[in-house]
């Protein structure tokens, strides 16, 4: 049976799975991560584990959603930073959010198969209302420019649609490599932030929806 912890080593020992649960998640992935190695990281039984959470894929949400709480404030840091212009002051935001993004291994190794396993394991709400906390963030970013001077005119689900795009292209960054990624990555950055702004016009079949 597990030994009863104090409510010192309770908060320690939460501190330390959401730490080894970002180490193990971002180096092995969700399926290839046991709860044995994650209990032997922090240095507690897997009974003791349980007293915790009731499944890998509970700790799993929340390192993702510690992760993704961290990339969210660092990118929206940056909204009020000075720049000469409303074009400049939107590209750092979204560069700093790619580069962000690319800093945090947990969500580049966060795959569409993994939402298929916390379906399975995970209370169907909480995995929903993550889902939906993208969508509230692009909308709070779209607010907080509009608030800051950065005139963004593009609708939010397009904007949201975009950035996906461009984060999921990310992923096979070494595969684009022979196509000069770094040069690629800024013109689609370019590319988006003038969309945003509304210097590019939509499609007509995305104007119409």
């Amino acid at each position: 049976m597990p030994k009863a912890f104090t409510e010192q080593e309770k908060q320690f020992i939460s501190e330390q799975l959401l730490a080894q649960g970002y180490k193990q998640f971002a180096a092995h992935g969700l399926k290839k991560t046991s709860i044995d190695e994650l209990a032997a990281a922090v240095g507690i039984s897997k009974g003791a584990f349980y007293l915790f959470y009731e499944s890998k894929e509970a700790l799993f949400m929340d390192v993702i959603e510690e992760a993704e709480k961290r990339f969210r404030e660092q990118v929206l840091a940056v909204i009020d930073q000075p720049g000469p212009t409303p074009r400049a002051r939107l590209t750092a935001v979204l560069r700093e959010a790619f580069t962000a993004w690319a800093q945090m291994p947990i969500l580049q190794a966060f795959t569409r198969g993994d939402y298929d396993v916390l379906y399975r394991k995970v209370p169907v709400a909480k995995v929903e209302e993550h889902l939906a906390s993208d969508r509230v963030f692009v909308e709070t970013l779209v607010a907080r420019c509009q608030a800051a001077g950065i005139p963004i005119q593009a609708p939010v689900e397009q904007i949201d649609s975009l950035l996906h795009a461009i984060f999921f292209i990310s992923l096979h960054q070494e595969e684009l490599e022979p196509y000069n990624y770094p040069n690629a990555l800024e013109l689609l950055l370019a590319l988006t932030v003038a969309y945003c702004l509304g210097e590019v016009p939509a499609p007509a079949h995305t104007e119409s929806e």
